[in-house]
């Protein structure tokens, strides 16, 4: 209580620097977790306690009061079962985790490991927590790596991948631990939101979440909102006209792009061309507004979408890429008449319409978890945002030993040319040396 209390003020002192750097007030609980010593005990009397901590966090008792002890509990079933016991900076992660801040730890200083300690402790309660990671990929490599763990107390472990059933997906929500990516978190969400047979629900309330790579899902996927879009049916011969009509506009006089690529308007030279070629007097008229709204989002499709940026024709479908991953994105699809326009664009039959039936921003459907916490190697960068957007204070927890690498400053450079020449003769002087080179470009 005296440890909370102090963390408040402190957090009060320093609200314009969301930045923790002192792990100081995380040594005294540190102590008394090593403290615990259960070498010793069997493995019967390990789940004796388990299950005596699970009938005391339902029975109403407060998860600080039960802390020490799980982690110790958590610690040794590690060492038992994954040869690996928690150095003392991972536990430092596991009891920020648990008080609902976002933990900076370096690469390779074990945040999978850290994240079992306060996982298994809020799962004491049966009301589930959910550990959402980066892809389907690391959901199912961290759930089997660390599942020994869970396995051994008593626990039981979901995973969620895209593709799976309702009953898969309602088994898996209804585990004590549960990894998926929040992408599919969010969109089963929706769907929830929109299901009219309670049998068909997959998601139960939500509790706590432990969020991997915590500043690209928290604020760079965050912008992008997540949208269920249901079928209108079809109008296969408007939507090629209109894609043939602005394949025949010019740039820089028929139509302006704007913001960087993402924004595209007629000029008055391109409206008086649409108009002429669909026989209209006012296309801003009310009586064709719908009309309007579908050649732009034609001439969006032509101009803006790149083939094998954007999305791939493959089988004879249009499908999206991840803007992050570079991947297909399975089932995701544009609302509105975007989609369609695309298809008539690629000379594909445009099979239906669609329109948005329910949409939420990652960021908002993220901070619906009453408890919320994150680790990531990189969130200095982004804590005043963090703190702004989800209330997250940043703990930067030391490595274990001391890093001997060397770090040198940024550079800086005006314009894209000398950096390109740099990255040319960097690339050169590592190669010449007999060192690989990797070059991580954004898509």
């Amino acid at each position: 209580m005296f440890l909370n209390l102090c963390q408040m003020i402190d957090k009060f002192r320093n609200r314009d620097n969301p930045v923790e750097t002192s792990i100081e007030a995380y040594a005294p609980l540190v102590d008394k977790i090593i403290a615990v010593k259960l070498e010793s005990y069997s493995d019967l009397r390990l789940k004796a306690r388990v299950r005596a901590l699970k009938e005391q966090a339902r029975s109403g008792i407060e998860l600080d009061a039960l802390l020490v002890e799980a982690f110790a509990l958590v610690r040794e079933v590690a060492r038992r079962f994954l040869s690996l016991r928690p150095f003392d900076v991972q536990v430092m992660a596991g009891i920020a985790l648990h008080q609902e801040k976002l933990v900076e730890m370096q690469t390779g200083e074990g945040k999978t490991l850290a994240a079992v300690m306060p996982a298994c402790l809020h799962a004491l309660t049966g009301r589930g927590v959910h550990v959402l990671t980066f892809n389907d990929y690391l959901a199912r490599r961290d759930a089997c790596w660390m599942g020994p763990v869970y396995e051994f107390s008593g626990m039981t472990t979901g995973i969620i991948g895209e593709g799976m059933s309702i009953p898969e997906r309602q088994q898996a929500y209804s585990s004590d631990i549960t990894y998926l990516t929040a992408k599919e978190s969010g969109f089963d969400y929706l769907r929830d939101f929109l299901c009219m047979e309670r049998d068909r629900l997959v998601h139960r309330p939500l509790h706590y979440a432990i969020v991997d790579e915590a500043d690209s899902i928290l604020i760079d996927e965050a912008r992008i909102p997540l949208v269920i879009a249901g079928d209108l049916g079809g109008d296969n011969e408007a939507v090629f006209l209109l894609a043939g009509l602005v394949r025949k506009l010019k740039p820089g006089v028929d139509y302006e792009v704007q913001d960087h690529g993402r924004n595209v308007y007629l000029t008055d030279s391109g409206l008086v061309k649409a108009e002429s070629a669909l026989g209209l007097a006012n296309l801003y008229d009310s009586r064709t507004l719908d009309l309007l709204i579908r050649l732009n989002c034609a001439l969006h499709a032509e101009t803006l979408l790149r083939r094998d940026r954007d999305y791939l024709v493959r089988n004879g479908r249009i499908e999206l890429l991840d803007e992050f991953t570079g991947r297909v994105a399975a089932g995701r699809r544009w609302p509105d008449n975007l989609q369609a326009a695309l298809e008539a664009k690629e000379g594909l039959p445009s099979t239906s319409r669609s329109t948005i039936m329910c949409s939420i921003a990652l960021q908002y459907f993220l901070r619906l978890y009453p408890g919320l916490c994150g680790m990531t190697g990189t969130a200095r960068t982004a804590a005043a945002e963090l703190d702004d957007l989800y209330g997250l204070d940043v703990v930067v927890i030391p490595p274990n030993r001391p890093c001997i690498r060397q770090d040198h400053p940024d550079l800086i450079f005006t314009h894209k040319e000398a950096r390109q020449k740099a990255l040319v003769a960097e690339v050169k002087r590592a190669h010449e040396a007999g060192q690989p080179v990797l070059i991580g470009t954004i898509s």
